[in-house]
């Protein structure tokens, strides 16, 4: 199994279009899992921001062919002018409906490219107290030197997500686990004391394959472009 990440800056309109076409498991072949999520831009300030720039694809596929079908498929098409990216994941923590296959035991990706997707299904009465606490964390992703690119996602009325790219695994963990500034390490000690989501899943994601722009550039350029064979 592997993942895939579609992102595509299409505006409002087409955005929620493609968010109510999720495409289904049971008649997409190969498609293990799929959800469709409205982009907004991490957040600089305070506040959440209320830009919405489009939409993002996250799956899960057998393999490679079964992805590379897809893209000819109807509902690849909001998709096809954006950045997408397949990615092999090498460490789980949590755990969300629909995923049982991700590795329980880390893969070494030390000193490699990596992307990070946290999933989760929030508690209503929590929102506010977890953007409160969430927003000194996407502040220092943007200004930390090994962040590549990253978004914040959502699927109304109560999935959130953010799906992040960074240099190295190594300057990722100094960011989540360390003392950069330490937003994030607060953001966890808050959710400890008082659960902000009904579950939650942390995903880090090796990429493999790269293909399209992203804020009008490839954040993985290093990587060699998707086959589409």
């Amino acid at each position: 199994m592997f993942l895939s990440a579609h992102i595509a800056d299409v505006g409002v309109k087409k955005a929620v279009a493609a968010l109510r076409s999720r495409p289904d498991p049971d008649t997409i072949d190969g498609l293990r899992y799929a959800e469709t999520w409205l982009m907004s831009p991490l957040r600089k300030g305070l506040l959440p921001s209320p830009e919405i720039r489009g939409v993002a694809l996250i799956a899960a596929w057998d393999d490679d062919q079964s992805l590379d079908r897809f893209l000819s498929h109807p509902l690849a098409k909001p998709y096809e002018q954006g950045w997408r990216a397949r990615f092999e994941p090498v460490r789980t923590v949590g755990a969300w409906p629909g995923l049982p296959d991700l590795p329980r035991r880390e893969r070494p990706t030390e000193d490699q490219p990596v992307a990070v997707l946290t999933m989760a299904r929030m508690r209503l009465t929590r929102i506010r107290a977890f953007a409160a606490a969430a927003a000194p964390a996407e502040r220092e992703a943007l200004h930390h030197p090994a962040f590549l690119e990253g978004a914040s996602l959502m699927h109304p009325p109560n999935l959130i997500s953010t799906f992040t790219l960074w240099r190295t695994a190594r300057e990722m963990r100094q960011y989540a686990v360390g003392s950069y500034p330490g937003g994030h390490v607060r953001a966890m000690k808050k959710h400890e004391e008082r659960v902000f989501h009904h579950e939650t899943v942390f995903v880090r994601l090796r990429p493999y394959a790269v293909e399209g722009r992203w804020n009008g550039r490839n954040p993985l350029d290093t990587l060699e472009p998707l086959s589409t064979a």
